[in-house]
C-alpha cells in the first residue's frame, strides 16, 4: 500500500487538531464546572437537566408570589385588628350611653366619639396597599370600595360574587385568595346571632317598652316567617300580648282566628305580659321589659345583613336623640341593644375573617419551606446529571495533553523526513 507525502502530513494535523479539540472542551467543562455543554455530549441528561430547571423555575416563580402577597394579607390582618380595637371602643361607648347616670348633652359626646371611629372604620375600609391598591376592593383594586352618597350612607363598588378575589399560586396545584371582599368584611353582616331579629314596629302612646334580646328558642321549630307581637291593656292596668303571623302581603291581621298556633297545636300564642320574660313561638323566643302601651307592636323575622356603618349610625341616631322621655329613653334602651348584640356578630365576623387570614399566611410559611426543600433536591439532582467530576476531568485533561505533546513531536519527526537523508 503505497502512502503519500500529503497524506501522512494531513494525518498529523487531524491527530493535533482532534487532540486540541478534546483538550479544549474538557478545559471549558473545568472551567464551567459542568459536564454537559451542549445536547449532545449526553442528549439524554440534557433532557433531565431540562426539566428539572423549569420546574426550578416555576418553584422560584412560586417563591415570589408568596413573598409579594404576604406583605398584603400581613396588612389586611393589620387593619382588622385596627377595626377590632375601633369596635371594642365602640361597644363601651354604647354601653356607657345606655346607663341612666348620662345626660342628653354627655350622650351627645358620646354620639360624637362614635361618629369619629365610624369615620375611622370608613378609613379602614378604603385602606391601601404600598402599591396604591385598595385591600377591600377585589379585583377591582384601582377603583374605591366605599363611597358615601349626600345622605352619609355608605355604599360598596368594590367587586362581589364568584372570582372577586385574586388568587395566587404558591405550588403546582395550590392557590390562595390574596385578599377579601369589603362586602364580606364590612357589608354582608348577619344581624344579632344571624338567625332572627327583633325591633320595635309601632309605639303606642307613652310606651316605655324595651327589647332586650331575641334568640332561638327551638331550631327544629324555627320557620323562616314573620311574626308581630302585639300588646294591649287589660282593665286592671296589667297587659298581656298576643302573637300573631304576617301575611304575605306585608298586613298584619290582627283577627283572633289569625293568632299563631302553639306549636302542639293547642290554642293561640297569647298570655299575660310579665316583663323580663321571654315570648316564645315558632322556634324563637324574644324577652321585652319596660312598660307597653295599647297597640305596641314588636316584630320578629329572620335575621339580615346589616353594614357596620348601619349598626353604627344607628346607635349614634339613638344617643343623639336623647332620653328625656320615657318613651326616647325606651327607644335608647332597645337600640342600644340591638347594637351590643350587632356589634358582637360583626366582632365575630373580623376574628372569623382574621382566623382565615392567619391560616393563610400560615400556609404561605409551610409552603415557602417546601419549596425551599425542593428547591434544594432539585438543584441537587441537577448537579448530579450535568456537574463536572474533577478528579476525571484532570485525569482526562493530563492525558489528552500528553497525547496532543505526542501528536506534536510526531508531526515535526515526520516533517523532517527526506529520501536526502537516505543516499
Amino acid at each position: 500500500m503505497r502512502i503519500s507525502t500529503t497524506q501522512i502530513f494531513q494525518t498529523g494535523i487531524d491527530q493535533i487538531q482532534r487532540g486540541q479539540t478534546e483538550l479544549n472542551r474538557t478545559s471549558l467543562q473545568m472551567g464551567r464546572g459542568e459536564r454537559i455543554l451542549s445536547p449532545s455530549d449526553d442528549p439524554s441528561g440534557a433532557t433531565q437537566v431540562n426539566q428539572f430547571e423549569r420546574i426550578i423555575q416555576a418553584t422560584k416563580q412560586y417563591q415570589r408570589n408568596i413573598d409579594n402577597t404576604q406583605p398584603r394579607l400581613q396588612q389586611e390582618e393589620s387593619a382588622l385588628q385596627s377595626g377590632t380595637d375601633l369596635l371594642q371602643r365602640a361597644r363601651e361607648l354604647v354601653v356607657a350611653g345606655n346607663n341612666d347616670s348620662q345626660t342628653n348633652e354627655t350622650r351627645s359626646y358620646l354620639a360624637g366619639e362614635l361618629r369619629q371611629l365610624r369615620e375611622g372604620m370608613f378609613d379602614i375600609a378604603n385602606t391601601k396597599d404600598p402599591n396604591g391598591e385598595y385591600l377591600f376592593a377585589g379585583t377591582k383594586s384601582l377603583q374605591q370600595p366605599f363611597q358615601q352618597d349626600g345622605t352619609g350612607e355608605v355604599r360598596y363598588k368594590g367587586a362581589e360574587g364568584t372570582g372577586s378575589v385574586r388568587e395566587v399560586a404558591i405550588s403546582a396545584n395550590r392557590k390562595i385568595p390574596v385578599g377579601d371582599t369589603g362586602a364580606r368584611v364590612f357589608m354582608d353582616i348577619p344581624e344579632n346571632d344571624g338567625r332572627v331579629g327583633a325591633e320595635v314596629a309601632n309605639r303606642g302612646a307613652g310606651s316605655r317598652l324595651v327589647v332586650e334580646q331575641t334568640g332561638v328558642a327551638n331550631q327544629s321549630s324555627l320557620t323562616t316567617d314573620e311574626y308581630m307581637i302585639r300588646f294591649e291593656e287589660n282593665d286592671d292596668g296589667s297587659f298581656s300580648y298576643g302573637v300573631y303571623q304576617v301575611g304575605e302581603d306585608g298586613e298584619i291581621p290582627f283577627d283572633e282566628g289569625e293568632r299563631v298556633s302553639l306549636l302542639d297545636g293547642d290554642g293561640p300564642v297569647a298570655g299575660d305580659y310579665v316583663p323580663g320574660a321571654a315570648i316564645e313561638f315558632a322556634g324563637r323566643s324574644v324577652t321585652v321589659s319596660g312598660t307597653p302601651a295599647t297597640n305596641d307592636q314588636v316584630l320578629s323575622r329572620p335575621a339580615q345583613n346589616k353594614s357596620v356603618f348601619e349598626t353604627l349610625d344607628a346607635i349614634i341616631a339613638a344617643l343623639e336623640e336623647g332620653g328625656a322621655s320615657g318613651t326616647s329613653r325606651a327607644n335608647l334602651a332597645t337600640a342600644s341593644n340591638t347594637a351590643l348584640a350587632d356589634l358582637d356578630t360583626v366582632l365575630g365576623n373580623f376574628s372569623d375573617i382574621r382566623a382565615e387570614v392567619g391560616s393563610r399566611l400560615k400556609t404561605f410559611d409551610q409552603q415557602k419551606d417546601l419549596n425551599e426543600d425542593r428547591l434544594v433536591d432539585l438543584n441537587s439532582a441537577v448537579s448530579e446529571i450535568r456537574d463536572l467530576d474533577y478528579a476525571e476531568a484532570i485525569s482526562r485533561f493530563n492525558q489528552q495533553q500528553v497525547a496532543l505533546q505526542a501528536a506534536q513531536q510526531t508531526y515535526t519527526q515526520v516533517n523532517r523526513l527526506s529520501l536526502f537523508d537516505f543516499l
